[in-house]
């Protein structure tokens, strides 16, 4: 994992890697969107305006932008790393970082992009599902290294790629079908596709983070013996090298998890309806345009509300 991204930044351009191989990025790229910081001009006049693009190239103040991006052509966060080189190369002082509301960037820019919005959305359900679920005979599908069950591994992946890839793109393309005409909307249904994939992110931001807290809260003893010993040393600096383990607030998490699945909803409707308000839409339009994919998420909802606490 070292080595490749050292050959591709002598081949390719900078960030080679992380723009175009590396499975990270694909994953935190979409959510980037969700972030509460946005880096953006303070003026587009000034960039328009400007021609050496130092905040692209670079100059003696700054490196250039490991990530190919001219600060005046960026409308969005999914690209940008944060690695704030462009405030120390802009010449003009004309770069800066934006507090913004929670989850307001709705853009999906193709349909690449939709595809992977629903990818990581649906495999953030079937990963809760499987790790979090009392099935453990649904967990042998993938226990390879101690069931040894290739087959039955084959057949989970055939089932959940299907699933990613193909059965759930065909719900939504279904349910853009049903939008568009039940709306009676001029769009097509591309566009009503890519907008009902687009309003998948905060739900799908929340799905993983209810998915991660039961993992991160069993490790908070760890966490706190490691502030005494980090290095395995024996040391003891606050006396919790060696407090037992237990799990951190167990009868909450479910709790948690509710409100995140909740939160999720109420994002995703949200950004359904004002991506839409803006187009001039008659109320009962808008109305039919958001009741397709609104019935999908808050079916999703409730059947994850009962997963995470029951």
């Amino acid at each position: 994992m070292i080595l490749v991204p050292t050959l591709m930044s002598v081949v390719w351009e900078l960030r080679a890697f992380c723009r175009y191989v590396c499975p990270v990025s694909v994953f935190i790229g979409p959510y980037s969107r969700m972030s509460f910081l946005s880096l953006r001009n303070k003026s587009q006049v000034i960039c328009n305006q400007c021609k050496p693009h130092f905040c692209l190239k670079g100059n003696a103040n700054g490196w250039a932008c490991p990530y190919g991006i001219n600060v005046g052509e960026m409308k969005e966060n999914t690209d940008c790393g944060l690695c704030l080189e462009c405030i120390r190369s802009c010449s003009y002082d004309n770069v800066s970082l934006y507090i913004r509301p929670f989850g307001m960037e709705r853009g999906t820019r193709n349909l690449s992009e939709a595809w992977l919005t629903m990818a990581i959305f649906m495999v953030a359900i079937i990963y809760s599902i499987l790790y979090l679920g009392p099935w453990p005979v649904v967990r042998d599908y993938v226990n390879i290294i101690d069931k040894h069950n290739w087959g039955l591994f084959g057949i989970y992946s055939l089932v959940m790629w299907s699933l990613v890839l193909i059965i759930v793109p065909g719900i939504f393309y279904f349910l853009a079908i049903i939008g568009t005409r039940i709306s009676k909307i001029k769009s097509s249904i591309r566009e009503v596709f890519l907008e009902y994939a687009r309003s998948l992110l905060p739900f799908g931001l929340m799905l993983w983070i209810a998915f991660v807290i039961p993992m991160l809260f069993v490790n908070v003893t760890f966490i706190i013996q490691s502030a005494s010993d980090p290095f395995g040393w024996g040391w003891d600096f606050f006396g919790t090298a060696n407090i037992p383990w237990h799990q951190f607030l167990p009868q909450f998490i479910p709790w948690f998890q509710a409100i995140l699945v909740l939160t999720g909803l109420y994002l995703s409707l949200r950004n359904i309806r004002k991506s839409w308000i803006s187009c001039q839409m008659k109320r009962q339009q808008l109305f039919w345009f958001c009741l397709p994919v609104s019935l999908l998420f808050t079916t999703v909802a409730v059947v994850m509300l009962f997963f995470f606490t029951n």
